[in-house]
């Protein structure tokens, strides 16, 4: 009876995580890489906009009152970034254990 238990949580766990997969492993890894990115960019981006760098000047038409609009805009992109980033690591997660749990097939080849 307590092989059956097991086999039975196997399958069902098995079966959860097919269920929150939304993407594969090769793109959740690639948009966690593309995020960390995205974020430290932009984060810095938004400090230096903050701070007033006056080698942005020119991005802003050269209207010093834009600075804090364009560093709010930064920083907004940023945490959307980092959104997007930690809901990638979670689908890394998953698709990990799902490989860890994924039955062992068998390959034939002609």
């Amino acid at each position: 009876q307590h092989g059956w238990s097991f086999k039975l949580s196997y399958y069902n766990e098995y079966k959860s995580y097919l269920r929150m997969r939304v993407c594969g492993p090769k793109s959740s890894t690639c948009l966690v890489l593309l995020s960390a990115w995205g974020t430290v960019m932009l984060l810095l981006l938004g400090i230096f906009f903050h701070i007033k760098s006056v080698i942005l000047l020119e991005d802003l038409d050269y209207d010093q009152n834009l600075y804090d609009s364009a560093a709010t805009s930064c920083f907004i992109a940023g945490g959307a970034y980092l959104v997007i980033g930690l809901i990638s690591f979670w689908q890394k997660i998953l698709n990990d254990r799902y490989q860890a749990l994924e039955p062992e097939t068998t390959t034939i080849m002609f």
